[in-house]
This record gives C-alpha cells, sequence and structure tokens, in this order.
C-alpha cells in the first residue's frame, strides 16, 4: 500500500497477468523499475516498449499493435493449469 492507501498488485502477479495476456506476441520483462516488452517476431514495425508502470505498458503495446491476442481482461490466470480441454 502506497501513502495515498492504493493498494498495488505484486510485480510477480503483475507479470503472470501480463504475459497471460500478450505472451503470445512479446516477451514481458520487469527490471525493479521499468516493464518491458519485447515482440517476438524480429521484423515487428514497433519492437520493444519500456514504460514505468504496468498499465503504460499495456495502454503503449495497444496503441502499437491493438488489442492483445491472450485472454480478456476479466479472465483469471492460473499458472500450471492447462487452459485446452
Amino acid at each position: 500500500m502506497d501513502a495515498a492507501g492504493n493498494t498495488w498488485e505484486p510485480p510477480g502477479q503483475t507479470l503472470l497477468r501480463l504475459t497471460a495476456r500478450w505472451g503470445r506476441t512479446h516477451r514481458i520483462a520487469w527490471t525493479g523499475k521499468l516493464w518491458l516488452a519485447t515482440h517476438r517476431d524480429r521484423r515487428s514495425h514497433w519492437r520493444t516498449e519500456i514504460e514505468p508502470t504496468p498499465e503504460l505498458l499495456e495502454a503503449s503495446l495497444r496503441k502499437h499493435h491493438g488489442h492483445p491476442p491472450g485472454p480478456p481482461a476479466g479472465h483469471t490466470f492460473h499458472p500450471g493449469r492447462s487452459t485446452r480441454a
């Protein structure tokens, strides 16, 4: 919780969420200060996004690449659980 009383999602949980949404097309990383997304296709017109917050990273990804190919925003990601039938 910060000084304003906002509760923040832990970076590990945020990384899982971003990877669930954008992992098909991008590698997502947290440096401890910045969030990075690198497009898996080296020929992509806009390959790397670097932002200070996950919200800005997602906004930048949407601006340059459209909506994510992953599950919708309300989807709960469960690591280790198969999504195949």
